[in-house]
């Protein structure tokens, strides 16, 4: 099979990685893996001879072994991305959940079996039920998991492609706005970069002798549905500034874009930010501020923007 580095698979990879370390509260006394078992059992004799020995050491030799949902759920991983068995997976997952009906994560791995599969349809539902089950749940790891099966979610929603339009280079006019009277005015470039899994933006901003005033770094945050911000301002001393910022689309080409931070004395700010495509390649970008951050938005700055081919 050939390999495919999906966001899917990172997560789970990562997941698999520090599970070792984040489930070892319950003590099983030096037990012996039964995933270590079913495995070997599965390259000697196939999928369904493997599993009737997970069957028979259960009801004959559990206190040998260690039966938890965390064993047959990296068997299943293995055997999916290492062997490429896909059918052999299949069966190992669905057992998982049916021995561990209460548990979040077994219906998140079944999620990525059916997307390794092809089958998006059938994986949001079962990604939807690990959120719900994560979210009633008391366990730390449901709650650790609960972020990973969001972002996957969101993977399958392209929320993290949302502002992709923004992608290229742009020449920009602005003008700043001092009581509603248009000010002074600026010309620059704006440099919309993505990186290779498309969930962080990456911004350089250059004044009209080509120089770099500053840089931003949008990364998209699937719990919050909206972009974590770094900007990096060259000429202040105050080093990064991190704000949120909240999109939503409006329909007809524009977009609204609530960002929050604090200042340099720690008071609570709002800008409105609404984007205008008027083509593919102009658009309108205007900047709104709440002194009071009670949404009574004055216009503070406004950019027309053209892409360069």
């Amino acid at each position: 099979m050939e390999a495919k580095l999906t966001l899917n698979k990172i997560l789970s990879i990562c997941f698999l990685c520090l599970a070792p370390f984040m489930y070892s509260q319950e003590d099983t006394n030096q037990k012996k893996s039964v995933g270590d078992v079913v495995y070997e059992e599965y390259r000697q004799n196939g999928i369904n001879k493997a599993l009737d020995k997970y069957r028979d050491l259960k009801a004959n030799n559990q206190n040998d072994y260690d039966f938890t949902e965390w064993e047959l759920n990296r068997i299943g991983y293995q055997i999916m991305q290492d062997e490429g068995d896909l059918e052999a997976a299949e069966k190992v997952f669905k057992l998982n959940m049916e021995e561990y009906p209460q548990a979040a994560n077994p219906q998140d791995s079944y999620a990525d079996y059916l997307l390794e599969k092809g089958d998006k349809k059938a994986a949001r539902k079962y990604f939807e039920k690990s959120v719900s089950m994560a979210e009633k749940s008391d366990r730390k790891d449901e709650k650790d998991l609960l972020k990973m099966s969001k972002a996957k979610l969101a993977k399958l929603d392209n929320k993290h492609k949302q502002l992709e339009f923004l992608k290229g280079d742009w020449e920009v006019k602005g003008t700043s706005f001092e009581e509603g009277m248009g000010g002074g005015e600026r010309t620059g470039r704006d440099e919309f970069l993505q990186n290779e899994n498309e969930n962080m933006i990456m911004v350089n901003h250059y004044n009209g002798s080509g120089q770099v005033m500053g840089k931003r770094i949008m990364v998209y945050n699937a719990l919050e549905d909206g972009y974590d911000v770094a900007y990096i301002n060259n000429n202040a001393p105050t080093g990064i500034e991190m704000s949120f910022m909240k999109l939503k689309d409006q329909g007809d080409g524009t977009y609204e874009l609530i960002e929050n931070y604090k200042d340099e004395e720690g008071n609570d700010k709002k800008y409105r930010h609404t984007l205008k495509k008027k083509s593919d390649n102009t658009m309108d970008w205007e900047v709104f501020e709440s002194e009071s951050n009670k949404e009574d938005w004055k216009k503070v700055y406004a950019m027309k923007m053209k892409k360069n081919n």
